[in-house]
């Protein structure tokens, strides 16, 4: 599909090389759309097991086949103070630049993931990494006592950047623990260690509850093949003018698609010839105050768009989640719950995600964005915050609790859904 539209600007160099630092990759001859793989790509290669994988895994989405990506990576309408984007780079609300043919992005999106996987994520650093688990867990079961990233890497010829990789794997198992008051030092745990009796238990004892090589291997393999399209990377993906067909052309691949969006576009949404698999939507406050003091807007009518996308939300055909990301002591007030409960019935969506926001990269200037005073760390929610709310949600609201990932910080509720079932298929 082709536009006669007339389009004003380019994309700078300098722009894209920020991005390329940020380990991004961008993609097309225009440079509108980038790709990046996440933190759960790693984290499911390391392993190849489903205690490694994002939230979405809920949903049958494997971390390691996960496409990341966006193709509107400049331009957002919003300019929301827990955003993770340098805002200060962004282009603006207006999609000015000639836009690239869905076709071409999807097929160089692959080619960009597969590439990244090959030569960036190798098979052989997480090989490598298995092995360095098991003589960390000799050495700390031979000294007895507890030790630094910095002493492990010393006494095993391995770099601090490959000791920590995998110490914290080692951690996030349950198989080392920070000592009392020092998060610099690791120990066995106890309950681990009553297992071992001598140095041939431990590679067993990983085989059974990390991972084997062979595992590894096949993770790696798999993840040449991407069967899931994350539309989320970074900016508002219905200011991209061809997003239907983009959709489309993932399904030609036989690839399922979650969009995520602000929801100001819903006559766009409403008219969308290829449907996602699934259509996320961000509640950002519960009312048009706090939305402007989130979100920033720099659009007319902003929370009245959102307003009516939530009208039409339950005739969308294709699975739908309102997504509220939290943030503590800004929109994650017990005092509003009634309010949401209005806007979640009004919406009638299949889920209710609620998700606390990610503190990284620029979401550390939370604090300046939003000239306060108060400490970095008082905006944060910790997994118990996000809990408790989305336990009074679910009180009130009468929707079922369907699934809690305390690393990712998030909760999914049933809200139109059936609550007898309890595999909740693609």
């Amino acid at each position: 599909m082709s536009t006669e539209k007339k389009w004003k600007n380019e994309i700078s160099e300098q722009f894209i090389q920020d991005y390329l630092k940020s380990n991004y990759r961008i993609v097309g001859k225009n440079r509108h759309s980038a790709i990046k793989p996440c933190h759960w790509l790693e984290q499911r290669l390391m392993t190849g097991r489903d205690n490694q994988n994002c939230y979405k895994g809920v949903f049958g989405v494997k971390s390691n086949l996960c496409l990341q990506n966006t193709p509107s990576v400049p331009f957002c309408n919003h300019q929301c103070v827990f955003c993770w984007r340098d805002l200060q780079s962004s282009l603006g609300p207006t999609f000015n630049v000639v836009p690239d043919e869905p076709k071409e992005l999807v097929n160089e999106m692959i080619r960009h993931q597969k590439n990244l996987i090959q030569n960036h994520l190798p098979l052989k650093r997480y090989i490598e990494n298995y092995h360095i688990m098991i003589k960390i867990l000799k050495y700390l079961f031979k000294n007895n006592k507890s030790e630094s990233i910095q002493s492990v890497s010393r006494k095993i010829d391995a770099s601090k950047t490959k000791i920590d990789r995998a110490m914290v794997l080692l951690k996030n198992m349950r198989f080392l623990e920070y000592i009392e008051g020092d998060i610099n030092h690791y120990c066995i745990k106890k309950s681990i260690k009553k297992q071992i009796k001598s140095d041939v238990d431990i590679e067993p004892l990983v085989n059974n509850n990390i991972t084997t090589l062979r595992e590894i291997e096949k993770v790696h393999e798999e993840s040449m093949n991407p069967k899931h399209a994350a539309i989320s990377l970074d900016g508002e993906p219905f200011l991209y003018p061809l997003l239907s067909d983009f959709v489309a052309e993932f399904k030609k691949q036989k690839m399922t698609t979650f969009i995520v969006s602000n929801g100001t576009f819903p006559e766009k949404i409403e008219s969308m010839e290829y449907y996602p698999s699934q259509l996320y939507i961000s509640l950002p406050a519960s009312n048009e105050k706090t939305y402007k003091k989130i979100c920033r807007p720099m659009l007319k009518n902003g929370w009245k768009n959102i307003m009516k996308t939530m009208d039409l939300f339950s005739s969308i055909p294709c699975r739908t989640v309102l997504r509220i990301t939290g943030v503590k002591n800004l929109n994650l007030k017990h005092e509003a719950i009634d309010e949401y409960l209005k806007i979640i019935k009004r919406a009638n969506p299949n889920f209710l995600d609620i998700k606390g926001f990610t503190l990284q990269a620029k979401a550390l200037l939370i604090k300046e964005r939003l000239k306060s005073s108060k400490d970095l760390q008082s905006f944060f929610p910790e997994f118990e915050d996000i809990k408790e709310f989305a336990e009074k949600i679910s009180n009130l609201g009468n929707f079922s609790i369907l699934y809690k990932n305390e690393r990712s910080r998030d909760v999914l509720l049933g809200v139109n859904w059936n609550k007898k079932k309890l595999e909740i298929s693609k």
